[in-house]
């Protein structure tokens, strides 16, 4: 049986970065070491990374751009799209550490 607290939730998100902006292979370098962090990789004016969502979140690697000095567009869409990506990411977490339980039995305690 699988550990809950330790399941591996894989997640992504595509961030979309200022126009005219390339990140350098060292921020790329860092970012991929970034606990929690599955892959990092760069597409065309977007910076697409996958991650664990037991170990990292969407808002910890928000931060870690911004300390990185990379530019994300700011934009009502990106807003609306990081804060669904969030709730969702939420959601995935409390369902993987959720202990199930049939219907036919009573809740234990009792």
């Amino acid at each position: 049986m699988v550990d809950k607290q330790t399941a591996n939730v894989e997640s992504g998100f595509s961030f979309a970065l200022m126009a005219g902006f390339t990140p350098d292979s060292a921020q790329q370098e860092i970012l991929a070491t970034t606990e929690g962090v599955l892959s990092v990789e760069w597409q065309a004016k977007h910076l697409i990374v996958r991650y664990s969502i037991m170990q990292t979140g969407l808002p910890q690697l928000q931060q870690q751009l911004q300390q990185l000095g990379i530019p994300l567009k700011q934009s009502r869409w990106q807003g609306i799209k990081a804060g669904l990506k969030c709730f969702t990411d939420d959601n995935l977490r409390a369902h993987a550490v959720h202990e199930h339980q049939c219907c036919g039995k009573p809740p234990k305690g009792m």
